[in-house]
Formats: C-alpha cells, sequence, structure tokens
C-alpha cells in the first residue's frame, strides 16, 4: 500500500505539508471511512449516495481490489457501470492490438495521417456494383470485420470509454458513433433524363459503428495556403460565336476562361 501511495500516483492523493510530512488530500472523510472497513471486515459497505467512481479511485490507490468480493453497494447500478467501465478499457485496448492498429498502419502504408474504420458483423455481406458503387470514399474507408467489435461500440458509454483511451494515446480529430453503411444493392432504376438515360443503384445501408481518428502532426501547416506564391492560371479558349459555352459555376480566384469571337 505504501509503495502505492508514494509511487506514480502519488501527486493525485498524497501531498507534502512542508514539514516533511504527507496526508491524504484528495480522499473525502466519508470515502475513507468505508476504505476503512476493508481492514476490520474485508469489505467496503457504499451507501446509496457515494460516489462509486471515488470509490473506484481510492481503491486504486490503496490496492484494495474492487470487486464483488470486496464491494458491498447499495447502488447496484453504479457498481455494475464502473466494472464496466474497468472492462470496457481492457477490451478496447485488446481490440486496438488485434484489429484497429494493424488497420491504421495499413493507412499508414499509403501515405494517409487519418482512417476511418466501420466495425461490420462476420456475417456482413458487402457486394458493391464495381460500375455504380455507393458514394461513401471507399477509397479512404477501412472494414474491420469483427463481431465483438461490433456489438462492443453500440453502446454509448464503451464509445466514451474507447475515446479516452485513443485521446491517450496521442490521436486527434477523434469520432465515433454509429452510421449507415452500404452493403449490396437493393434497387436498379433506369431513369428517362434527357437528353440521354442514365441509371440510378439504390444501396441498402445497415447501420453500424465507426470509429475516425487521425496521427497528422501538422494538420493546420498543411492546410494553410500561401497565397503570395499561387500565380494565376489562364486558360484561352476560342469558340465561334454562335457556339454554346458551358462556363463552370463556381470559378476559383485563380482560373479565368477567355471567350475569343472568331470571325469569318
Amino acid at each position: 500500500m505504501l509503495g502505492g501511495m508514494f509511487g506514480e500516483n502519488m501527486e493525485r492523493f498524497t501531498k507534502e505539508n512542508g514539514d516533511g510530512e504527507f496526508k491524504i488530500d484528495s480522499v473525502s472523510p466519508d470515502i475513507f471511512r468505508a476504505i476503512l472497513g476493508y481492514y476490520v471486515s474485508g469489505e467496503i459497505r457504499v451507501p446509496f449516495d457515494m460516489n462509486m467512481y471515488e470509490i473506484k479511485e481510492a481503491c486504486d490507490f490503496f490496492l484494495i481490489p474492487f470487486n464483488t468480493n470486496t464491494i458491498i453497494s447499495e447502488n447496484l447500478s453504479a457498481f455494475m457501470n464502473e466494472l464496466s467501465n474497468d472492462g470496457s478499457r481492457r477490451k478496447f485496448e485488446s481490440f486496438l492490438q488485434t484489429d484497429i492498429v494493424p488497420t491504421m498502419a495499413e493507412a499508414a502504408m499509403k501515405g494517409e495521417r487519418e482512417c476511418h474504420i466501420v466495425c461490420l458483423k462476420e456475417d456482413d455481406i458487402v457486394d458493391w456494383d464495381p460500375e455504380y458503387p455507393p458514394a461513401v470514399g471507399e477509397d479512404r474507408l477501412s472494414v474491420v470485420k469483427n463481431n465483438e467489435i461490433s456489438r462492443f461500440l453500440k453502446y454509448i458509454e464503451n464509445r466514451e470509454v474507447a475515446k479516452s483511451v485513443l485521446l491517450e494515446k496521442g490521436l486527434k480529430k477523434i469520432r465515433l458513433g454509429i452510421e449507415g453503411f452500404p452493403t449490396h444493392k437493393d434497387k436498379v432504376k433506369v431513369t428517362q433524363v434527357k437528353p440521354r438515360g442514365g441509371i440510378q443503384v439504390t444501396y441498402f445501408y445497415v447501420q453500424r459503428p465507426f470509429i475516425v481518428m487521425s496521427w497528422e502532426k501538422e494538420e493546420h501547416r498543411s492546410r494553410h495556403v500561401d497565397f503570395a506564391n499561387v500565380s494565376t492560371c489562364q486558360s484561352h479558349r476560342s469558340v465561334n460565336s454562335d457556339e454554346t459555352v458551358n462556363l463552370p459555376q463556381n470559378l476559383n480566384a485563380v482560373d479565368e476562361i477567355e471567350l475569343v469571337e472568331q470571325r469569318d
């Protein structure tokens, strides 16, 4: 216990008063009184209105096991929630090593500095038409098929724990949620759009968890444009006076199109 008090977590709970004495500063009297019960009976009895997170933090500091053998809580929901937080953290760190980090590495080896991962179930079948694929940015989209990850990330609390783990590991612009993902064609419709017809493909979507993260260090500099070094480009094209010209709707400041009338 003394090793825990004066180890890496010393500043969280223990402070020196200037006389060479250390006092436990961050544990409230009520929490400390409950903790003392462990050394009397081997159990910590937690009233319904006591903060379970603070009990968990104090147990970690005093090296007391936080489990059903030591904690007797009137607020069973709060107790189960803290156990779930511990379990979800360990579970997500395992998912990182087995599935997520290898997927990130594949994107990184292609020169990417961010990754968008969709977590599908193992029985999800992805069958996209090569000529009419869905507009989901498939060139930047990565897919992980794992039933456990898909089930794990459906809970908001688990996604919050996962986000905190990713933040601790230095990743940026982290987003986790549930989104629609196209798996296969649902309908194919031939449209009579003048002057020519077209094919409209509708895909069937399933709701699946996703993770978006970035490891770009200079994200602000990457998007900076030095307009002093941007040269003006002019495209000259001659057309007849009776020819119809389709101009782009949004011309950039550096693009110009000059129409020159040709006379016979």
